[in-house]
């Protein structure tokens, strides 16, 4: 099933420079999954009150083009065919004007909001998201995110009470948001990343004070986020 998510983005989504954030293209995508959900008449609230979850482990996305103002946005999206009991993909292609600009996937396990561990992803729960046999990239398993011992900068973050979602985390999204707060002035200004990965490692819960660490690495712009006992939450990788 290929779900098609329109989006009319407002002011707040765009840089200075008329160009689409990079936080706004992975809310896009973010709630182009959701839509497929709801279509697949598995809707997330309703999970989350059984306390089963869909966790999100991994983003990859490329980006050859960003939007305008004033341009024309569709998100496409849909679930590969699964390969393994524990995870499943979803691939996106982001449309400007017609034309594909970006390219993504996500990785994602089912969580058991009491145990905390990953359930067995049923055949008759993929069934509804009626798998395509279709990948955005070719890698079957996605590249680590380069392993950093030294940084050169950091910064204390205080989670804030609008940071948390209905499972009681701090909002995948959110990350990013933090690791914007790290980046060094000029390539946090510059809004031309053409790639992004982010890997989750354990979820940063309400109150919890946070630190984020920068470092260039390997041709690419690295941070890690930890919690307050020094637990490494989650990897992001910036590429200009």
């Amino acid at each position: 099933m290929f779900v098609e998510f329109n989006y009319q983005p407002v002011l707040e989504d765009y840089n200075k420079d008329g160009s689409l954030k990079i936080e706004s293209v992975l809310k896009i995508l973010e709630n182009s999954g959701n839509a497929h959900s709801d279509k697949a008449g598995d809707s997330i609230l309703d999970r989350s009150q059984k306390k089963l979850a869909w966790v999100l482990t991994d983003w990859k996305i490329k980006i050859d083009e960003y939007p305008k103002y004033g341009d024309k946005i569709v998100a496409k999206t849909w679930s590969q065919s699964v390969t393994q009991i524990f995870n499943v993909s979803r691939d996106f292609e982001f449309y400007c004007n017609g034309k594909i600009c970006i390219t993504g996937t996500t990785r994602w396990v089912v969580l058991d909001l009491t145990t905390g561990r990953p359930c067995k992803i049923e055949k008759d729960l993929i069934a509804k998201y009626e798998p395509e046999d279709k990948s955005v990239f070719e890698e079957v398993k996605l590249a680590k995110i380069p392993a950093v011992q030294e940084f050169s900068f950091e910064k204390e973050i205080q989670t804030r009470r609008s940071d948390i979602d209905f499972n009681d985390h701090v909002h995948n999204l959110t990350y990013l948001d933090y690791a914007m707060e790290v980046l060094p002035e000029q390539v946090y200004n510059a809004h031309n990343f053409s790639l992004l990965r982010i890997t989750y490692k354990s979820p940063v819960k309400a109150g919890e004070k946070i630190t984020a660490k920068y470092a260039f690495a390997e041709d690419s712009h690295i941070v890690y986020i930890f919690g307050g006992e020094g637990e490494l939450k989650t990897q992001l990788q910036f590429v200009q």
